[in-house]
């Protein structure tokens, strides 16, 4: 099954669409602001542009929600969910309950995903944005000039503010036979009825390791080829390679440090020849090597607007070379999740349509990896941070009361601070760590030190404690300086 060009990776089983503003519109409908790409960045100015009293529309050509809705964030976290119970059912000895097999009905897991994502589709239905005063038309939108848009069967519209919100489409290798063979990606993996028994898992970032992880639990037996030496390469080292210890215990098997050179088919099923001159034999394939900027067909050099490999070019202030236009998510080619794209939205409304301008940063950014444990990291990496003369203080998870009896006690906190406590960056690997990693999201963000956070109460017993811990070991340090010497003389002269 090939996927190859957006149109047909974005063939969901969704509803039909009506189009009722601008049904057999052949002439000029003019806006203030003009989303292209029903994401969460289109639909975030849109409704932002509404809110604040300006004619506004937005334009996507499949079904608004984008990528989070359909293909990513929403239903990979209830199939993760899914997942962990049965990996829960498996494991159960650990806990002193019996053991269970579980009985895996891929199918009925898929369409409990499906209705989850139904549930949440309603806050992206087209009446709801309609009811805010978003004109919402549904088609295919290319530039005319920097101020005139043609939508496929509607017709022409015209704006003084547009904003690129088209998204990104997944990325295969080109691996001779991988196209005639056909695979999964993580637009197609979604509409699956059938688990193959063999998956192998082109790719060891996040989609890849989340969906390995979720096919081998649910029952596959799966295998991930990764062409680096070691999964995850955005994060640090030693919590990767913690991962990977903790993934193979499951049964994932890892290839490292080697690429496929072709892939066929036998009677046994999909051939993939690996570089190391050995011959892996699998029932289906799932591609996850990487996302472009979704640019097709929208005749940027028609508006002015400059891409730079494969993405569109936009400032700090997200505007792009054409002045009076901007572009925000995952056609800018950066940081590639839904909280980015939601905060270069706002961005773009503050700077579109109110006085001065705002500049979006990127150093507070937290990214999370929803394998099981979680990795959840902001800011610089424990390299990156001890190269800059700062400290890292960890503090491991299996020592930490509410871990323990929860029996989660895989992991660690890692926070990295400069002498003064500020802090420079953190890692987590550990139950829940894209919650447990906010604290020290908001610290860093709002310039807090570790001393704020030791000084703050954290209840006991739970799992966030851990960042207490972690940040009590600067404290600990600095009893150890000059400082600290001094403080313990002072106290032992006292009567």
């Amino acid at each position: 099954m090939g996927h190859r060009e957006l149109a047909q990776s974005l063939a969901y089983s969704v509803p039909e669409r009506d189009n009722p503003v601008g049904v057999g519109m052949k002439h000029h409908e003019e806006y203030d602001l003009l989303s292209i790409g029903g994401g969460t960045a289109g639909l975030v100015s849109a409704a932002g542009g509404a809110y604040l009293g300006v004619r506004s529309a937005i334009v996507e050509k499949s079904a608004l929600g984008g990528d989070c809705l359909w293909t990513g964030c929403v239903p990979s976290k209830a199939l993760i969910a899914s997942a962990k119970v049965a990996h829960a059912m498996r494991d159960a000895d650990r806990l002193g309950l019996t053991a269970v097999a579980p009985k895996h009905a891929f199918a009925e897991v898929m369409t409990r995903m499906r209705r989850a994502r139904g549930v949440v589709e309603h806050h992206d239905d087209p009446q709801r944005f309609r009811d805010m005063g978003v004109d919402v038309h549904f088609g295919a939108a290319r530039f005319l000039s920097n101020r005139e848009v043609e939508v496929e069967g509607i017709g022409i519209l015209k704006a003084k503010r547009i904003v690129i919100a088209t998204g990104a489409a997944p990325v295969a290798p080109p691996i001779p036979g991988l196209e005639e063979i056909g695979y999964l990606d993580h637009h197609s993996l979604f509409e699956a009825e059938h688990l193959p028994d063999r998956v192998t898992v082109l790719g060891a970032g996040p989609i890849g390791l989340e969906m390995a992880q979720v096919m081998s639990r649910l029952g596959a037996t799966v295998t991930v080829v990764e062409i680096a030496d070691r999964i995850l390469p955005k994060e640090d080292r030693d919590i990767a390679d913690r991962l990977r210890a903790m993934l193979e215990a499951e049964g994932l098997h890892m290839r490292l440090g080697e690429h496929v050179d072709a892939i066929e088919r036998s009677p046994e099923g999909k051939v993939l020849h690996t570089s190391a001159g050995e011959r892996l034999l699998t029932d289906e394939i799932f591609v996850a090597t990487g996302r472009r900027p979704f640019l097709d067909g929208l005749g940027l050099d028609h508006a002015g607007v400059r891409v730079i490999d494969g993405a569109v070019d936009v400032d700090s202030a997200m505007r792009t070379t054409s002045r009076n236009i901007w572009a925000a998510g995952d056609v800018t080619g950066g940081l590639q999740f839904t909280h980015v794209a939601d905060q270069q939205a706002k961005a773009v409304l503050r700077n579109a349509l109110l006085p001065g301008s705002t500049h979006v940063r990127y150093d507070n950014v937290p990214w999370v990896t929803f394998t099981d444990p979680e990795i959840a990291h902001v800011g610089m990496s424990q390299i990156e941070a001890e190269a800059q003369g700062g400290r890292t203080f960890s503090y491991e998870l299996d020592d930490l009361d509410r871990a323990i009896v929860d029996g989660v006690g895989r992991g660690v906190v890692k926070i990295s601070a400069d002498k003064k406590g500020r802090i420079l960056g953190a890692t987590i690997l550990g139950a829940h760590a894209g919650e447990l990693i906010m604290p020290i999201v908001l610290a860093k963000t709002h310039g807090l030190r570790l001393t704020h956070v030791t000084n703050t109460i954290f209840p006991y017993p739970t799992l966030v404690e851990g960042v207490k811990r972690a940040a009590t070991e600067y404290q600990k340090l600095r009893l150890e300086g000059t400082g600290g010497r001094v403080l313990k003389k002072v106290i032992s002269w006292l009567p």
